[in-house]
């Protein structure tokens, strides 16, 4: 029998351990070299997704400079100038990412911030609106008003904390107004979809998931056209603000329950005992609403003797158009609940459909007040100017007070930031009050 030749197998096990060493060796390269470029994508992305971050947050910082800056300088002669300002600030580039705020009117997609006064606000809607609403029945309506308001007993369909604690999940109603269209899915029966319809994250825009059938989350038609469910005609924070806002001078509004009848008189640009007789009015629970539709001499009676002790009397001048107007535009009285910006719908930005859900104003009015309008070069800028729609009265008009303005201080800027190398995208969606400078960011959310 022949002996193995010692030489050759270890030659042959060397070879064999050096074949196995090179191709673990090349095998650990490979992975090295995958986990690094891995590191390397990773990288890249989060230095992408910065990039995208900080050029969305740039869109949202223009649009608080323009806010800011309306004011302080406001366009007394229009009152789109604001609107047309921030669809002008509204697309931009920084580094190497650009920025574009949007929002949807519909059926179309704008430059700039949603005006939130644009839409109905559901803490303020009376019964007779909300049932107007697509997919609110009396039931959901009741049990809206049950959420909302302070007390324990519910509305006839209603429902209060008795039966929120049946529920599997138990929780209590706020009894307090909503904070947000979000909250509105706590409340009983309400469901998401009647809330979102198809734009499931509250964006206002048709996101790719949206519009492409039942592939993904949500369902959706895929027609190209956004169904936002009630989030097209509701809100639930545009009387949030801070302050009560700046007027059309540029100037902090005035307090009537602290100010002097001198510096209303020159504030107002009426005489002294009209301005005696104005701050005699609200110092006896008068509202704002009482100087439209009542004469400045009727309220003489009620007022008694004017501040600088003369006896008041028919000597009183009642208050011109002009004046009125800018009454209303440069003052307010903070715990008149009629007062500005309290949840009311701007008359220049709401649109017909949605204006339409509002009980309170008649369809034949609301025409004539959609047509005088847009065939407006300025639209409205003073409440005062709806005067000018056929057929106005100053007791129409005061009807109209409780829920219309002109102006209004929320804004949502909706900004998508996009790093050109990558493609990739973050969306921030800010609440904007303006009401105060420095305007204030209310909430923020990052996507």
């Amino acid at each position: 029998m022949t002996k193995p030749d010692l030489h050759h197998t270890r030659r042959a096990f060397a070879t064999f351990i050096v074949l196995w060493t090179v191709a673990l060796a090349a095998i650990l390269l490979v992975a090295l070299q995958s986990i690094a470029h891995k590191q390397a994508a990773a990288g890249r992305n989060a230095v992408a997704r910065v990039r995208a971050y900080w050029a969305a947050r740039a869109g949202i910082e223009a649009q608080i400079a323009v806010l800011t800056a309306d004011n302080l300088t406001p366009d007394a002669s229009s009152a789109f100038s604001l609107r047309d300002d921030l669809a002008n600030a509204a697309q931009g580039e920084i580094g190497r990412a650009t920025y574009i705020v949007q929002h949807a009117v519909f059926p179309e997609i704008k430059d700039g911030s949603l005006e939130a006064a644009s839409l109905l606000n559901i803490n303020t809607l009376s019964p007779d609106s909300m049932i107007l609403i697509p997919d609110m029945d009396d039931a959901l309506a009741d049990a809206v008003i049950d959420w909302v308001d302070e007390d324990d007993e519910p509305e006839e369909y209603g429902a209060e904390e008795g039966q929120y604690a049946q529920l599997k999940s138990t929780y209590k109603p706020r009894n307090a107004p909503l904070r947000s269209l979000r909250e509105l899915e706590l409340v009983i029966s309400v469901k998401p979809e009647y809330v979102r319809g198809e734009d499931w994250n509250l964006n206002g825009l048709l996101d790719a998931n949206e519009n492409d059938g039942d592939l993904t989350w949500p369902p959706d038609n895929a027609d190209g056209r956004l169904d936002a469910g009630w989030s097209r005609y509701i809100t639930a924070i545009s009387d949030d603000s801070s302050g009560p806002g700046y007027s059309l001078t540029g100037q902090i509004r005035m307090n009537l329950t602290e100010a002097a009848a001198g510096d209303v008189a020159k504030r107002v640009n009426i005489d002294n005992s009209q301005a005696e007789t104005i701050v005699n009015h609200v110092a006896a629970g008068g509202a704002m609403i009482d100087f439209i539709e009542d004469d400045l001499s009727a309220m003489v009676s009620t007022t008694g003797t004017l501040l600088n002790g003369a006896q008041s009397g028919p000597r009183i001048q009642n208050l011109t158009t002009e004046q009125l107007g800018l009454l209303l535009d440069e003052t307010y009285i903070p715990e008149d609940s009629l007062g500005p910006r309290s949840g009311k719908v701007n008359i220049n930005t709401v649109d017909s459909e949605t204006l339409a859900y509002l009980a309170e104003v008649t369809s034949g009015l609301a025409d004539s007040i959609i047509s005088e309008r847009d065939g407006r070069s300025g639209g409205f800028v003073k409440f005062t100017d709806l005067l000018e729609v056929p057929g106005m009265t100053n007791q129409t008009l005061a009807e109209l007070y409780p829920y219309l303005d002109v102006r209004s201080n929320i804004y949502v800027a909706t900004c998508r930031g996009k790093d050109l190398a990558s493609g990739l995208e973050v969306e921030i969606q800010a609440t904007l009050d303006r009401s105060t400078i420095p305007v204030t960011i209310k909430d923020l959310i990052v996507r």
